[in-house]
């Protein structure tokens, strides 16, 4: 066979409306740069190099994630991110190929140019919301009842259809917890535009009466408070997923067609058990409450009941997976019990991705599983995967600065976790993300940033041991010992048999030397002082 010419990084690759230059990093459309992450810009250069020919498995994930162990789902779900990217063409929709069994191969009409190429401003990762990029809350559907079950549905819904919307590609979403602080206020659009800096508001009401559903809801501009697109949705109870899928649909079409090439978001188009839905709405309106062992317990028996009556939902294993795993970061027990928790963790985190590889909440659920191991690399490759999928996933960035902090990465670490502030200010996971922030600054060597970092913390979610035990080291690093030592009162309070060594924030064998360096010098060295138990 005669051999593959290489790919010329000296020259730009142009193919459909796009141009791929390598050599600065750079995908463009029509001379525009497009926001790619590192891996899916990676796994294209590796298929555009082969020009056509298959690409195996394995040399894929050994060019892409080098030198690191992954498994075959972070590659399917990069490419599912990049196949969404390429797909606004519409004569590259298919050009991704999958060989079943085998690897994958890129179809495409492959020119070399040795002109220079136009370029704009360099790609950012996650856009800010307001600015020139579309920005959008979806804040909580009003229940029109006092029926409490009805007003867990109303907010699960809203919850949805705004994960739904986060996968267009150009529409930066608010995250649907911090959406969830305007609950009940019945705010102006054009206030809630201003707080959040987003360009449009969507809204509505939700009335339940027997087995009909009736929806409600209007787009509004933030900026002009003027109405721009409303419709009213009614159906049975068992077409509550048709439901998101139109009302997607409709809001894609009003915001711009020429962005939203692939607005609904079919992946989930089977029927599923209108039961098991109740349960995953009522377990999604949980986790808008701040994180403690007994809301992560209370999800976890929903979300539990919800996957008995539908076992092939995946999106109820992803959050079964996260609410389980959780509570070993609450608990802090002891190891039999630890394992127990992690075992029904790993299976529901495995079941989650075999059964939804574009799920963005499987993956980031399989991160938690490889951090509890001490796979902090296998870790970061997790969350890069749901932030390929979902790049709006709060929980997925700061997982991901979390994963970087324990392989003594600061410098990424704290845009990772930067990220997850702006997308969810005001949610209830805000106290955890400040509590990453801190061991990050911590780890940097910026210890009064970490004392603010974690006092925030405490202030968000009391009822963090994470927040505390951080509060703690690095107060009595500063020299504030009797603070230090209140708040390692605290931990005790909350966890009796807290052992930093038996957290996650421990030093493994596994961990790298950066990390083991960082836990004796400054961990273990400000537990001491703060005389909390190490």
């Amino acid at each position: 066979m005669t051999a593959m010419p290489p790919m010329d990084d000296a020259h730009p690759i142009s193919f459909g409306s796009f141009t791929l230059d390598a050599q600065r990093r750079e995908l463009l459309r029509a001379g525009a740069p497009v926001t790619i992450g590192s891996r899916a810009f990676d796994l294209l250069c590796a298929l555009v190099e082969r020009r056509g020919q298959l690409a195996t498995k394995n040399e894929l994930m050994a060019e892409v994630w080098p030198r690191t162990v992954v498994d075959e789902n972070n590659l399917a779900a990069q490419v599912v991110a990049l196949r969404k990217i390429l797909s606004v063409d519409p004569g590259l929709s298919r050009c991704i190929q999958t060989i079943s069994g085998r690897g994958y191969r890129l179809v495409a009409d492959l020119k070399s140019s040795a002109e220079p190429v136009a370029i704009g401003p360099a790609p950012v990762a996650a856009p800010a919301p307001g600015g020139d990029s579309l920005s959008l809350v979806v804040l909580p559907f009003a229940s029109l009842s006092s029926d409490i079950e009805q007003g867990h549905f109303a907010q699960g819904l809203s919850h949805t259809v705004a994960t739904d919307l986060s996968r267009i590609t150009g529409l930066l979403v608010i995250s649907p917890t911090t959406a969830a602080t305007f609950d009940g206020r019945s705010p102006d659009a054009r206030q809630v535009s201003r707080e959040l800096a987003v360009q449009y508001v969507l809204a509505g009401s939700l009335q339940r009466i027997h087995s009909r559903v009736r929806i409600n809801a209007h787009l509004v501009d933030g900026g002009t408070g003027r109405q721009v697109w409303s419709e009213l949705f009614d159906g049975d109870d068992n077409d509550l997923l048709a439901f998101q899928d139109r009302i997607t649909g409709r809001i894609a079409n009003s915001i711009g067609r020429e962005i939203f090439v692939a607005a609904v978001h079919g992946g989930m188009a089977r029927n599923i058990d209108p039961n098991s839905f109740d349960l995953l709405m009522r377990g999604i309106a949980a986790d808008n409450r701040p994180q403690s062992l007994e809301v992560l317990q209370q999800q976890e028996s929903l979300f539990a009941r919800a996957v008995e009556l539908d076992p092939l939902h995946a999106e109820a294993h992803a959050r079964l997976a996260r609410a389980i795993l959780l509570q070993l970061t609450q608990i802090h027990a002891a190891a039999p019990h630890d394992e127990q928790l992690l075992a029904r963790g790993v299976k529901a985190a495995e079941t989650a991705v075999a059964l939804g590889p574009d799920n963005p909440r499987a993956h980031c659920a399989m991160g938690l599983v490889h951090v509890h191991r001490g796979e902090f690399e296998r870790a970061v490759v997790a969350n890069e995967a749901a932030i390929a999928l979902d790049r709006n996933f709060a929980h997925a960035h700061n997982n991901l600065g979390n994963s970087l902090v324990h392989l003594g990465n600061g410098a990424d670490a704290l845009p990772a976790v930067e990220t997850a502030l702006r997308l969810d200010p005001r949610g209830p996971s805000i106290g955890s993300f400040w509590t990453t922030k801190g061991y990050a600054h911590l780890l940097l060597g910026a210890n009064d940033d970490a004392v603010v970092s974690f006092m925030r913390a405490r202030s968000a979610n009391p009822m963090l041991p994470r927040a505390h035990v951080g509060a703690a080291i690095s107060l009595a690093l500063s020299g504030d010992v009797d603070a230090a030592r209140q708040a390692a009162r605290e931990v005790l309070r909350i966890v009796p048999h807290y052992r930093l060594s038996q957290t996650m924030d421990g030093s493994r064998p596994s961990s790298s030397r950066a990390y083991r360096t960082f836990f004796e010098a400054v961990l273990r060295h400000g537990a001491q002082q703060a005389c909390l138990p190490i």
